[in-house]
Order: C-alpha cells, then structure tokens, then sequence
C-alpha cells in the first residue's frame, strides 16, 4: 500500500514537473531596451519563446496609463524568419486601447527564443512616473501540425520617468538656447523638421518674429 501511494506521488509530481516545463517553453513577452520618459516615444519589443518549431501566433499587448500605440509603427524583426518566408503580419489598436497582433508564415520561424516584432509608443507628458506594466495576454502560438499553446498573461515591468522641462526657444531641444536655436527657427521655416515648437512666440505661425524671439531670450528679454 505504501510503495502504491509513494509511487502515484512520485508519478504526480514528475507530470506536475513536466508541465511546468511544458507551459515555461512557450509564452510571448514584452520588453524594451530603455526607460519611457514622458512627452516621447519609445520603442517595445515583443519576444517569442518556443520548445517546437512555431509558424503563427497572435497576441494582445495591454499598454499602461498614459502611454498609446503609434500607428503603423509596428515592424517584423527578421533574424528569426527564414530567407524568403511567405509573412503576414498585422497590428490593431482596439478600442479599449489594447494592440492586436497576429502573424503568420508559410515556414517556421527558427531558434527558440528572440525578438519576433517591435513597436513604438507615446508616452503622455502627463502619464505616471515610476513602475509601469506592459501586459501580453490572449497569446497564443501554433505549431505545424497545429497544436496550439494558450498561455497566461505575461507582465514586463516597464519604468517611466519624468520628461525634459521645456525651455522656451530651445528649438533644437538640446537643453539652452543658443544661436542653434535661432538656425533652427529659420530651417523650419525652409520646411525642415526640427525637434522642438520652432513657434516661439506662440502667435501660431513660424515667422521671422520667432527667429528673433530666440534673440531675445539668449539676451535675456524673453520672447
């Protein structure tokens, strides 16, 4: 009686096991190479862990207070599909203000482990500082023979910090206001983009008027 009972605990806990390992080979997860700071935009990349090979899968990433998806700013990283591969790759903000993706090709993506997509985000100038939680859920991924894996949501800790305080007439948002600025105003004049508001006094136009309002701030009279 006692070798039975010592025997269906040992085969419980080898099955309990085996499906941790199981469950552990398959999730898709987020991450990011940097911080988000507030009032920009920042890159999250989605990563695909499998044990056998995997050709589809689909996901919902669930974005923090304050930060948005960027449309169309979703890409493929191809390091992990095969030269030639037949793809299709597709990212939708829903209404709730969740992404959708979905992916699929005609042959399996190699390795176990990696980068499969990366997207940007905007971060709200007024979203929170501090610890922010990227969630994927709904994923799920199938295999050739079409096995399907459904996992359980996976959470990134993402961090926020506090954005650049704006100073008036840095257009070149390097942080002081130089003859750079004033070359600035006069380039997004010619149509350039720069990185800052080159509309320095405000009045809605950029006109020569904020040229030399960048004047008067490195002189010290304020726009």
């Amino acid at each position: 009686m006692k070798k039975r009972i010592l025997l269906s605990l040992m085969s419980f806990f080898a099955m309990t096991a085996m499906w941790a390992n199981l469950t552990g080979a398959y999730s898709i997860y987020a991450s990011a190479d940097a911080n988000g700071k507030q009032g920009e935009e920042a890159t999250l990349t989605l990563n695909l862990k499998n044990r056998n090979a995997i050709g589809n899968w689909t996901c919902t990433v669930q974005l923090p207070e304050g930060v948005t998806f960027v449309e169309g700013s979703a890409e493929l990283v191809t390091a992990r599909i095969p030269e030639g591969a037949e793809t299709e790759f597709v990212a939708t903000a829903n209404e709730d203000g969740t992404v959708s993706f979905t992916f699929g090709t005609n042959v399996a993506l190699t390795g176990t482990d990696g980068a499969v997509a990366t997207f940007k985000v905007a971060v709200d100038s007024a979203a929170p500082v501090g610890e922010a939680v990227v969630t994927v859920k709904n994923a799920q991924m199938y295999e050739a023979n079409a096995t399907e894996h459904d996992y359980e949501a996976a959470e990134f800790k993402w961090t926020i910090e506090e954005g650049a305080v704006a100073v008036a007439g840095d257009v070149n948002m390097d942080g002081e206001v130089t003859i750079a600025d004033f070359v600035a105003v006069l380039n997004a004049m010619a149509g350039q983009e720069v990185p800052g508001d080159p509309d320095v006094n405000g009045d809605g136009d950029v006109t020569i008027a904020d040229a030399v309002a960048v004047l008067n701030i490195m002189a010290g009279a304020g726009a």
